[in-house]
């Protein structure tokens, strides 16, 4: 009896060796996948205090050790408003015993800058207390994109809206007033150069929004051809009101043969110009210049408006941004990035120069027709 005993307690001992041997392997596991995860990690209790976080997180924050984290609760690196989410993940997971919860949320970093994050949380018991392991993704980028894309589709259905109301309104009038046999008025006339001019805008909200999905998809084709400015012009001003089309002016060489998809060309300076008009209400002229350099056509859209901040230079040619003078200022903020697109499609080059009080100069080059692929233009 004594021997069987001593055989089990052997038995016994040898199982706990293992258990302890397997149990010390995978905390090790755990802890080597824990601290090499390029994720943010870190464990909580129930009061939400940080008991342990990996480098990433700690980078993630902007700090350089886990002192700056551990021993303190998440929610101090929470803005105010934001530290709610918190005590919703809190209670979730301790108060309902729900073992699975994420959110989306933001934090603040060392610097003070916002963060928006994904956070998932499932509980695991340890030495008989229930803790948290979190994992915190860095989402900002899709948050703001989310954010700017929803903003778009506000600005874009009012813009598509506006003309819209206008062409009903319009139509609503000239039904009242046309009958058989009823005598054009100038009236009429003015209602119905309102309506084409409302319908052009419509046109053209649409294209821009198409002409941005098929940049998008790769599908921007080029017809392009030979044709002369003094057309464009002339084509680009028939849908101007007769006050903006008499301050159009045309300079330089009117026979100099322009190279490239005549209807995307029209498409870039039917933008440049409807933004001079509508920036620099004021210019009493806008000047349309062409110039022939080496192996290059220089088209030139000048103003004589309140000119361009610095600061908004550089954004100008972005997707959705919108130069907002003012709370009523209209368009969807794509003309001039599906510009630049058009114009570096062609191989040429878009820019922009501006002294606040003097106006702005948006010029682009095309390459001449056969001048060899690809140019590049270096502005003097």
């Amino acid at each position: 009896m004594e021997k069987e005993n001593n055989e089990l307690k052997t038995a016994v001992r040898l199982e706990r060796k293992a258990n302890n041997a397997a149990f010390m392997e995978s905390r090790t596991i755990f802890k080597t996948i824990f601290e090499s995860s390029r994720l943010g990690n870190k464990i909580i209790n129930r009061d939400l205090t940080i008991i342990e976080a990996n480098m990433a997180l700690i980078t993630l924050l902007g700090f350089s050790s886990k002192r700056d984290l551990v021993g303190k609760k998440i929610t101090d690196y929470a803005p105010d408003h934001r530290r709610s989410d918190w005590v919703i993940l809190q209670d979730k997971l301790w108060q309902n015993t729900t073992p699975f919860f994420s959110l989306e949320t933001c934090l603040v970093k060392a610097d003070g800058t916002i963060i928006w994050c994904h956070v998932t949380s499932i509980l695991f018991i340890d030495n008989g207390e229930t803790l948290g392991y979190t994992i915190i993704e860095d989402v900002t980028e899709q948050y703001n994109l989310r954010t700017q894309k929803e903003e778009f589709i506000g600005v874009a259905s009012h813009e598509l809206k506006t003309p819209m109301t206008s062409l009903k309104a319009i139509s609503q009038i000239l039904s009242r007033q046309l009958t058989v046999g009823t005598q054009v008025s100038e009236q009429l006339f003015k209602l119905l150069g309102d309506s084409e001019r409302q319908v052009t805008r419509l046109v053209r909200l649409v294209d821009d929004l198409l002409s941005t999905t098929k940049l998008e998809q790769g599908q921007l084709s080029l017809n392009k051809s030979v044709f002369f400015m003094p057309d464009l012009i002339n084509t680009i001003s028939s849908h101007l009101q007769s006050e903006d089309k008499d301050r159009l002016q045309l300079r330089g060489d009117q026979n100099i043969e322009i190279f490239g998809d005549e209807h995307k060309i029209e498409q870039v300076l039917v933008n440049l110009i409807n933004n001079a008009i509508k920036y620099a209400p004021l210019s009493k002229r806008i000047i349309i210049q062409v110039e022939q350099l080496e192996g290059f056509v220089k088209i030139s859209v000048i103003d004589l408006g309140p000119g361009i901040p610095e600061e908004s230079l550089s954004k100008l040619f972005d997707r959705y941004y919108r130069l907002e003078q003012n709370r009523f200022t209209a368009g969807l903020g794509l003309g001039l990035y599906i510009s630049s697109e058009i114009i570096k499609r062609h191989g040429g080059e878009i820019k922009v120069e501006s002294t606040p009080g003097k106006g702005s100069n948006f010029s682009f080059t095309l390459p001449n027709r056969n001048a060899s692929f690809p140019l590049v233009y270096n502005p003097v």
